[in-house]
């Protein structure tokens, strides 16, 4: 009788240190797993927030660019413009004069018209009446007219299905390519070709110098580039980006399935 008064000790306390056990690792689970939804749920608040200052910053920033555009147009556009035609005065006045000036009224007309190309490109109000593609082929015209590289354009004509705000930001981005292909990659050729028919995919290619990516988004001076990529993620692009030293750069905006 002893022996089995001891056995169902044994029994009952071996059951309640495995009760013990269990409960301490089914807290554990729980609370493990509250931690993991708190720190899901604190992530998505920050991406939230990121994407609403993002969403904040871009706002602002189109704000200020258009204000630079009116500006643009309506000041020194239209002060260059009196600029010329006291110029064409002075040459009706003095034909001898009129062949010096020649040269300076050339000048002068091509800087107008930079000026109003600057400033439509700069104001983005045209993306929402005339589209992507619009604003593509008005951008490669500026650069064309630039004379600095030789400008290749391609299209199949098909506008993406794109709400204005994610216009704004992918035509942002390919500014911003084609800008730092104009600074700083020595190019004498870019190829822009978009295509929208089939999903959305649009290159921009040159011949300059080229860079290392991987060196370019791990140190300091790649935060430009780091940047882009992030605001491509928020307006539901992939950003693909090649460079070959001495070979030139691809860079590749694609829309996302989830976009």
């Amino acid at each position: 009788m002893f022996a089995n008064d001891i056995v169902l000790t044994v029994l009952v306390t071996t059951l309640l240190i495995l009760l013990l056990i269990a409960g301490v690792i089914i807290t554990m689970t729980l609370a493990n797993r509250r931690h993991v939804q708190q720190e899901v749920k604190m992530a998505q608040m920050e991406a939230d927030y990121e994407k609403e200052l993002r969403i904040v910053e871009n706002e602002v920033q189109e704000q200020v660019l258009s204000n630079v555009a009116r500006e643009l147009h309506d000041n020194i556009g239209q002060l260059l413009t009196l600029i010329r035609l006291q110029l064409e005065q002075e040459k009706l006045d003095d034909e001898i004069l009129a062949a010096k000036l020649e040269p300076i009224d050339g000048t002068l007309t091509d800087t107008i018209e930079q000026v109003r190309l600057l400033s439509h490109n700069l104001n983005t109000e045209y993306l929402e009446t005339h589209g992507l593609v619009y604003a593509m082929e008005k951008e490669a015209d500026r650069l064309s007219k630039l004379r600095r590289l030789k400008v290749h354009w391609e299209t199949d004509g098909k506008e993406p299905g794109f709400d204005k705000g994610r216009r704004i930001m992918i035509f942002r981005m390919i500014q911003e390519v084609l800008n730092n292909a104009l600074k700083h990659a020595s190019a004498k050729n870019i190829h822009i070709s978009m295509d929208a028919a089939n999903g959305f995919k649009l290159s921009v290619t040159d011949d300059g110098k080229g860079f290392d990516v991987e060196k370019a988004t791990t140190e300091g001076k790649g935060s430009g580039l780091k940047n882009m990529m992030k605001r491509a993620k928020l307006a539901g692009i992939e950003l693909n980006v090649k460079s070959t030293l001495g070979k030139g750069s691809i860079f590749t905006f694609t829309e996302t399935p989830s976009a």
